[in-house]
């Protein structure tokens, strides 16, 4: 449709405001991180918190939204780095787990359902059931194929035990995927790849395996990605590997780690992944009703969320229970670089957590989410996390209330031109906010940049404002200026809810107002007479609760 009557577009746009496109109940899902290591702030810039930003806007106006993710425990570098530790992957993946759970709930994060295979004695008859559905499907046949294999450690290599140099691009790379590029390759096709444990060179073998013929299913997956919302660079990356023809997909690896499909193989951490993400949208569909599926996820697993996943879907017969939505990140570098456990080049995200506070650490972390480019933050500043300037000028904004009166909210009187348009601003700029937390559109970055507007502007109507509440013949007037201010904090607290939750609950207690902020199309004055608990939230630059989720 081109519209090229603008009164006319601009009426249809102000009787289809942003929430009302958003569904009744959504899921949103984000990739299972690897426990192989801890969280840093690499990788909550990603996903996790962004994530839970839509689940918190979605919530707050009144729709009924679910957080669901994990711990991705049967992938090749749980079992990697279980024998460079000298333990088990068991152990790796319940212990790395359960601190990568507990940083997540530091951070604000909440989860509503929580995959976890290794601790789940059903999660391998649940996922081989799954497997025989694909399994039924043509596209899938067992097949003898060469394969990277270190003859020291005796050791079948891919995903994690591979390294080497992508065909493709060049770039240092593991098996089967490049992150530099999102091209998906096989261990052996890596230029000079050796074995990650030990250095030896690889050698190539024959093993025997599942083959998933992915070109099977390019005309459905077509269709689906075009009526799928997909971000731009997720999208040039399919629509270059469907234009070049899809790679076929082996489903079981020579390995003792994973789900096991005898023999010595067990099922490929990357399936178990996405037939996990298959099995946990039907379970919740089936307790909660249908929901639109919104999936966050860094570029690097482009191929596996938009390929690999919804072809397993089609030849299971499980369609229905695919991303409606994808969102997708590119990387957050510490300087010029890529965070690196192995080097020593990251900040935790524990570290950052105890010094700043949650509240804090969202709110540099959305400012600088890495959508559709590469962003970067120094150490210097990762360590002045609380010199974030919306952070500080919400506080400062929020403690001027004290110096307001007595705390108690008046109802309004007579209206200026100026308070007329300062109400209209709080509604216009609500419906802007709601449009960048559609999964469609979103945008961490343009909310905390348009939130800091928010605040600007509030403080500056409170400048303007008290030299005319010391005008006696204004008294009138004044009661209005008053109850707008006492307004603008409660739309700041229900605004402001997804990036700083502590933050916005204390203020939203402060107004006397119940449970957890909510979200007004078009704003209600707070009734005449409340009185506030407190002269003003609570302003200590100091780590606090993030508060409920």
């Amino acid at each position: 449709m081109y519209w090229e009557h603008i009164p006319s577009a601009v009426a249809v746009l102000d009787k289809a405001p942003p929430r009302d496109q958003l569904a009744d109940r959504t899921l949103v899902f984000c990739p299972p991180p690897t426990p192989n290591g801890g969280l840093h702030l690499g990788h909550l810039a990603g996903p996790y918190v962004r994530a839970d930003m839509l689940v918190r806007a979605l919530r707050s106006m009144g729709r009924d939204a679910g957080y669901v993710t994990g711990t991705d425990d049967h992938q090749s570098y749980v079992a990697a780095a279980a024998r460079l530790r000298g333990t088990s992957p068991v152990n790796v993946a319940t212990a790395e787990g359960d601190a990568i759970v507990a940083t997540l709930r530091a951070a604000g994060v909440g989860v509503d359902r929580l995959t976890r295979p290794a601790g789940d004695p059903e999660h391998a008859g649940r996922i081989r059931k799954l497997l025989d559905l694909v399994a039924a499907s043509p596209a899938v046949t067992e097949e003898e194929r060469e394969t990277a294999y270190c003859p020291s450690c005796e050791l079948s290599l891919h995903q994690a035990f591979a390294r080497g140099a992508c065909a493709h691009c060049e770039a240092a790379s593991d098996g089967e995927i490049c992150e530099a590029c999102g091209r998906p390759n096989e261990a052996r096709e890596l230029t000079g790849v050796q074995c990650r444990i030990c250095g030896t060179a690889a050698v190539t073998r024959p093993e025997r395996a599942l083959w998933l013929d992915l070109n099977a299913y390019a005309d459905e997956l077509r269709e689906y990605l075009r009526v799928s919302s997909t971000s731009p660079d997720l999208q040039i990356l399919v629509e270059r590997l469907l234009d070049e023809g899809l790679p076929p997909y082996r489903l079981a690896r020579t390995s003792a780690w994973g789900v096991d499909l005898g023999e010595g193989r067990a099922l490929d951490a990357w399936a178990d992944l996405a037939l996990t993400f298959l099995d946990a949208a039907r379970s919740e569909s089936e307790d909660g009703g249908p929901a639109r599926i919104a999936l966050f996820l860094g570029y690097d697993n482009s191929f596996y969320y938009a390929v690999l996943l919804p072809v397993l879907a089609f030849a299971a017969g499980l369609g229905e229970h695919l991303p409606a939505a994808f969102v997708t990140n590119q990387f957050l570098h510490l300087g010029d670089e890529k965070f690196s456990t192995s080097r020593g080049h990251a900040v935790w995200a524990d570290d950052a957590l105890a010094a700043a506070g949650p509240d804090a650490v969202r709110l540099a972390l959305l400012r600088d989410a890495p959508e559709g480019r590469v962003t970067r933050i120094t150490e210097e500043r990762a360590g002045r996390l609380t010199e974030d300037p919306l952070y500080l000028a919400a506080h400062a904004w929020l403690d001027g209330f004290a110096a307001l009166g007595d705390g108690a909210v008046p109802g309004t009187g007579a209206w200026t031109d100026a308070h007329r348009e300062f109400y209209r601003y709080l509604n216009l700029t609500t419906r802007q906010l709601d449009g960048l937390v559609l999964p469609e559109a979103f945008s961490a970055r343009g909310y905390v940049d348009l939130l800091e507007s928010f605040v600007r502007r509030c403080a500056e109507f409170r400048a303007t404002e008290e030299v005319a509440r010391r005008v006696p013949s204004l008294a009138e007037e004044a009661r209005t200026s008053l109850a707008l201010e006492y307004l603008a904090a409660k739309v700041f607290a229900a605004l402001a809810w997804p990036v700083t939750p502590g933050l916005a609950e204390r203020a939203w207690e402060w107004l006397g107002l119940p449970g957890t902020p909510v979200r007004e199309a078009d704003w209600s004055f707070l009734p005449s007479g409340t009185r506030c608990t407190a002269p003003a939230p609570v302003s200590a630059l100091t780590p606090a609760a993030s508060g409920r989720s």
